[in-house]
C-alpha cells in the first residue's frame, strides 16, 4: 500500500488505508462437518463445526392461493426453507397450504418466471399462446420477475435490460411493481432458448 497507494482523493494525498467488508449477516449451516466414514468433526472444544451456510434473508418462491372467499393469498417461502424441505424429504411447494380452510393452489412466482399481465386489450387466455403469429402481441405483456418480498412483485419487461425504477411513465411497460391483487389473472409462461412458449401454467 506504501508503494502502491489507492487515492482517496490524490491532489489532498488522502488515500485509503483500511476497509471494512461486510457479509452476511443471517446466514444458517444446513449440516455438520463430517469425515468421509460419515463421523461428525469436532473442533478443539469438542463442539460440532456447522458447514453449508445459506441465508435465510433470501426468498425462494412466493406460492398463491386462492381463499374460499375468492381473495388471493400468499405464502412466502425462504431458501432455507426451501433446502429443509428437500432434507426432509418434502416437496418445496405446498399446494395443499390451508386446504382445510378452502384455500386452492395457483402458482409460484420465482425469480426470473416469465408471467403474461392482461390488460383492457389482450387477455392470455383467449390467443394461442404456441403461435407465432402472436409473439409481438405476447410480447408487450410478458414480464420477468425481478424480486420477491412479502406482498411486494418487482416485475422487469422481459426486453428490458435495466434493473432500475424508471419514470413512472413507463409503468406497466418497462416494469410493474405490484401485490397479491395486482396479480390476479397473470399466466406464467415457460420459454426456450429461443423465446418461444413451450409451457403454460405451474
Amino acid at each position: 500500500m506504501e508503494k502502491n497507494p489507492i487515492w482517496l482523493n490524490k491532489e489532498k494525498g488522502i488515500c485509503v488505508k483500511t476497509v471494512t467488508i461486510k457479509g452476511i449477516s443471517n446466514a444458517e449451516s444446513l449440516h455438520i462437518k463430517k469425515d468421509h466414514f460419515g463421523n461428525e468433526i469436532l473442533d478443539e472444544k469438542g463442539n460440532p463445526i456447522p458447514v453449508d451456510f445459506v441465508s435465510t434473508g433470501n426468498n425462494h418462491h412466493v406460492a398463491i392461493y386462492k381463499d374460499a372467499e375468492g381473495a388471493l393469498q400468499e405464502k412466502v417461502v425462504s431458501f432455507f426453507e426451501a433446502v429443509e424441505k428437500v432434507n426432509q424429504g418434502l416437496p418445496v411447494i405446498d399446494t395443499l397450504y390451508n386446504k382445510e380452510l378452502g384455500w386452492k393452489f395457483l402458482f409460484t412466482m420465482k425469480q426470473n418466471e416469465m408471467f403474461l399481465f392482461p390488460s383492457e386489450d389482450f387477455n392470455p387466455n383467449d390467443i394461442d399462446l404456441y403461435d407465432n403469429k402472436n409473439l409481438s402481441q405476447i410480447s408487450k405483456h410478458l414480464f420477468r420477475v425481478q424480486k420477491l418480498t412479502s406482498k411486494d412483485y418487482h416485475f422487469r419487461h422481459h426486453l428490458e435490460t435495466s434493473i432500475e425504477f424508471n419514470a413512472d411513465s413507463l409503468r406497466g411497460i418497462t416494469w410493474r411493481r405490484e401485490g397479491v391483487n395486482g396479480v390476479k389473472n397473470i399466466v406464467k409462461v415457460r420459454l426456450n432458448h429461443l423465446g418461444k412458449i413451450v409451457h403454460i401454467g405451474e
